[in-house]
């Protein structure tokens, strides 16, 4: 296995209304670590293949106690346990002020996986899980759902000793937890965003098309370049890696005579060499889709001018051999199946 656990610690915690906060927490021994690895590698590719992460880096105007005690125990000033335990407390003091009712575990894990060390903070929640024993009778169990994790950071420990002006040192699911409940997470750690992975998407999205109208391709080199495109931003998401703007350079410019490069030096996109990426935004390299209105419509991208026109002067769209479920469905409607 290529994931080491160095310290892991987990708290239960429950905040319900008209009661006080309740904890238990605890610190895994030397024993138990080592049976934790398989959940901590599940957890580490659970957070990585997440498609809504942004970046952050801790903040001096903002609450520091938290950076203050990691900074401590990285130096081996603190012990695992004594940070554990006062990060448990900011979290409580977090939830109180934000008076949110929650039930669940606080994570915190050192960890390396490959040649990086990790130190993830992250708040999972309990899911019912039911299951049928021997008797044929029906049993309720409670599990940790860590398919759901909405609120998870991941730090890079490396960088932030060392490259302290890296604004990807912490990275961070930016999903549907809600703006609340992500500026809550955000106070606990004490950082603030730095890079938006959304906008950068759509900024690479715009200098993508910019680049191949300005190469005049025709609908089939714009879609091959799409899919191309498409192809290496799904695999650098999957590992967890950002774009290199030197490999999207090699894979741009294959139908072209220009660069990818050049043109975007010339032009004033807001995106870095090393781009974070976006999985809903890069799919729209290859789909279309939109709702509004009771409608909701999505189709592969290339299929435009062929099985789906559009018309811009009366606002119409025109499907020509409607989805199979689809079909039946209306079919049974007008009752003519």
């Amino acid at each position: 296995m290529s994931l080491e656990v160095n310290q892991f610690s987990i708290a239960f915690y429950e905040k319900k209304e008209n009661t006080d906060f309740s904890t238990k927490w605890a610190v895994m021994t030397d024993n138990s670590l080592g049976k934790s690895e398989s959940f901590v590698e599940q957890l580490h590719n659970i957070y990585t293949a997440k498609p809504s992460k942004s970046f952050a880096a801790f903040n001096e105007e903002k609450n520091t106690a938290f950076s203050q005690r990691l900074h401590s125990y990285l130096a081996n000033d603190v012990a695992f346990d004594h940070l554990s335990k006062d990060t448990l407390q900011l979290f409580q003091a977090e939830l109180e002020k934000y008076e949110f009712e929650e039930t669940g575990y606080l994570l915190l894990i050192d960890y390396e996986y490959v040649a990086s060390r990790y130190f993830l903070v992250g708040v999972v929640n309990l899911t019912d899980h039911y299951s049928v024993d021997s008797e044929f009778g029906i049993n309720r169990s409670r599990h940790l759902d860590l398919n759901k994790i909405q609120l998870a950071a991941r730090i890079d420990v490396s960088n932030l000793l060392h490259a302290k002006d890296d604004l990807k040192t912490i990275s961070f699911i930016k999903g549907r937890a809600g703006r609340q409940v992500n500026d809550f997470f955000m106070d606990l750690l004490g950082c603030s965003e730095t890079v938006n992975a959304k906008a950068q998407s759509k900024e690479l999205l715009t200098a993508i098309d910019d680049f191949m109208a300005s190469e005049s391709l025709d609908p089939k080199e714009k879609a091959e370049t799409r899919e191309k495109v498409y192809e290496y931003c799904n695999e650098r998401i999957a590992s967890g890696e950002d774009a290199e703007m030197s490999e999207l350079n090699d894979t741009l410019s294959t139908l072209s005579n220009s660069e990818f490069n050049d043109f975007v030096a010339t032009k004033e996109y807001k995106f870095d060499d090393n781009l974070p990426l976006d999985k809903s935004t890069v799919r729209k390299l290859v789909k279309l889709s939109g709702a509004g209105g009771g409608v909701s419509v999505s189709f592969d991208r290339i299929l435009l001018g062929d099985r789906v026109n559009y018309q811009p002067q009366t606002d119409t769209l025109t499907i020509k051999g409607v989805p199979a479920s689809l079909k039946a469905h209306l079919l049974n409607e007008f009752g003519l199946e």
